[in-house]
C-alpha cells in the first residue's frame, strides 16, 4: 500500500491525465493542415457567371431555375428547370412579402432564437471581395447536404429523423472557428451556427477558383442540411432517404432564408451546390433529391405566420395534442465560432475549447485553398460569454429596448453605409445542452461531404 503522500501524487497524476484527454477530445480542429495549390476553371459554369457584375445570367427567377437543379439518373447535371413555385418567383430579387425586422425579431425571440439571430437582424449580410463595403452584398443562398453518414448497403434506420447519433450537432463541431458552412441544420430542426451571415465564407470549388482572386468570398451564404446516404446502383453514395429531407429541415431552411433576406433588404436567390460545381472535376451532387415544392410550402407557411403576428403567440403556446407531432428531443445548440484576431491567435485554441465545453457548436472546415489564411480582423474575433448582459449594442442611435422572455434586449438600426466592425457574439444553448464531445466527435469530419462526388466510390 502506498503512503498517503504517494496516493495523493497518484490521484493528482490521474486527474491531470483525464483533464488532458478531455481537452484533446474538445480540440477538434478543422482548418486545412496542408497546402492546396490554386486551380483554374475553364468556364464560368452552366449558368454563365459574369465576373464583372458578380452575378449569373438572366433575371433572378431565370438564375434560380438554372441554379436550383441537381443530378439526373446518370449522375450528370439535370436540365434547367422550366418553372418554379410562385412562393419563389414572386420573391427572389424583390422586397415583396419581406417581413419587417421588428416582426421577425419577435418571432425569433419566441422561438428562443433571440440572441442568435434576432439581435443581428439590423446588420447586413457579408459583401463580396472578402467583405469589401463597396462590393455587392450577398446575393446567393446556397443549399448543401452533408452526404453522411454513409450506410452503404444497409437500410436506413426507422428513426432517421430522431437518431441521436448523426443528428447530434456536436458531431460537426470544431474548436478553431473553421466551420464549413454558415449554418448546419439537423433532421429535427436543430441548428448550429458556424458563422454569422455577416462573415464572408466560401464552401464550393467554384468560389475558390483562382480565376476570381478571392472576389467571390462573401457573395454566397451556405447552409448544410444533414442527410445520410446509401450506396446506389452505380456505386458511390447516390441514394438518399425518402423523403430526402425532413419537414423540420425545410421549415428551418425557410426561416434561415427569410433571416438572410431580411438582412439583405431583398429576397436572395437560392442555389444548389451541385449546379455551382457542375463543370469542375470532383464536383458535388448535393443537395440530393431536394424537393423545391416542400421548401416553397414551408416558406409560404412562415410568411403567413409573420403576416399575422397575433397568431404567433397562440401557435407557440398551444401544447401539442399528439406526441408524434412534437419534434424529437435531440440535443443541439445554436452558437457561432469565428476566426481569432491576430493578437489573440496564441490563446484562441483554449478559448475555443472553453466555448465548445460550455456551448458546443460549429462544425467542419472551410476548404479555402490557402496554406496559412490570414486571420480576419476584429469582426471575426472569437468571443465567448455566458451572460446576455455581455451582448453589445449594434450601434448608437435608432435603438429601442424590448422585454422578451424576461430579458431586456436593445435593438438598434445603424446606418448600413457605415458598415463597421461586426464582431462575434455571445451565445447560449437552445432547448437542452449538448453532451460533451467524445469519440464520435473526433471523427465527425467523415460525415461532412464524405463521398458525394458524381463518380463511383
Amino acid at each position: 500500500m502506498l503512503p498517503a503522500g504517494g496516493r495523493l501524487v497518484e490521484i493528482g497524476v490521474a486527474c491531470a491525465t483525464l483533464l488532458c484527454s478531455g481537452h484533446a477530445a474538445l480540440s477538434v480542429t478543422c482548418k486545412p493542415n496542408h497546402f492546396r495549390p490554386p486551380y483554374f476553371i475553364d468556364t464560368m459554369g452552366p449558368c454563365s457567371f459574369d465576373p464583372e457584375t458578380l452575378s449569373f445570367a438572366g433575371t433572378p427567377a431565370e438564375q434560380a431555375m438554372c441554379l436550383m437543379r441537381g443530378m439526373d439518373e446518370t449522375r450528370n447535371l439535370a436540365p434547367p428547370l422550366q418553372t418554379l413555385p410562385a412562393a419563389l418567383t414572386t420573391r427572389m430579387g424583390q422586397t415583396t412579402g419581406l417581413p419587417s425586422r421588428e416582426v421577425l425579431s419577435e418571432f425569433l425571440s419566441r422561438q428562443n432564437l433571440e440572441w442568435d439571430f434576432a439581435a443581428h437582424l439590423w446588420q447586413p449580410d457579408s459583401h463580396a471581395r472578402d467583405d469589401d463595403a463597396a462590393a455587392p452584398e450577398a446575393r446567393y443562398f446556397v443549399i448543401h447536404d452533408t452526404s453522411g453518414p454513409n450506410y452503404r448497403r444497409r437500410a436506413f434506420p426507422d428513426d432517421i429523423d430522431s437518431d441521436a447519433g448523426f443528428n447530434n450537432l456536436a458531431n460537426f463541431a470544431c474548436s478553431d472557428g473553421w466551420g464549413k458552412a454558415h449554418v448546419v441544420v439537423n433532421r429535427a430542426g436543430g441548428m448550429l451556427v458556424d458563422h454569422d451571415f455577416a462573415i464572408p465564407w466560401r464552401e464550393t470549388k467554384f468560389e475558390q477558383a483562382a480565376n476570381f482572386n478571392g472576389a467571390l468570398k462573401g457573395l454566397f451564404l451556405h447552409i448544410e442540411l444533414i442527410q445520410p446516404r446509401r450506396t446506389g446502383p452505380r456505386g458511390g453514395d447516390s441514394r438518399s432517404p425518402d423523403p430526402a429531407f425532413s419537414p423540420a429541415e425545410y421549415d428551418r431552411l425557410a426561416l434561415l432564408y427569410t433571416i438572410a433576406s431580411v438582412r439583405a433588404g431583398r429576397w436572395l436567390i437560392p442555389a444548389f451546390h451541385a449546379a455551382l460545381d457542375a463543370n469542375i472535376r470532383d464536383g458535388h451532387d448535393d443537395p440530393l433529391n431536394f424537393d423545391i415544392g416542400s421548401f416553397a410550402a414551408s416558406l409560404d407557411r412562415l410568411a403567413d405566420r409573420l403576416q399575422h403576428p397575433e397568431q404567433i403567440e397562440a401557435s407557440l403556446a398551444a401544447p401539442a395534442t399528439d406526441a408524434s407531432a412534437r419534434p424529437p428531443a435531440i440535443p443541439f445548440a445554436v452558437t457561432a465560432i469565428e476566426d481569432p484576431p491576430p493578437a489573440a491567435a496564441a490563446d484562441a485554441p483554449q478559448a475555443a475549447i472553453d466555448t465548445i465545453r460550455d456551448n458546443p457548436a460549429s462544425a467542419a472546415a472551410e476548404n479555402d485553398g490557402k496554406a496559412n489564411p490570414t486571420p480576419r480582423d476584429s469582426k471575426m474575433a472569437l468571443q465567448e460569454s455566458e451572460s446576455h448582459s455581455a451582448q453589445q449594442p449594434v450601434g448608437a442611435g435608432h435603438c429601442t429596448a424590448q422585454l422578451a422572455k424576461g430579458h431586456r434586449r436593445r435593438g438598434c438600426e445603424p446606418d448600413r453605409a457605415a458598415d463597421g466592425e461586426r464582431g462575434g457574439r455571445a451565445v447560449r444553448s437552445m432547448d437542452s445542452e449538448v453532451p460533451q464531445q467524445g469519440h464520435r466527435v473526433r471523427h465527425h469530419r467523415r460525415y461532412v461531404h464524405a463521398r458525394h462526388g458524381r463518380g463511383p466510390a
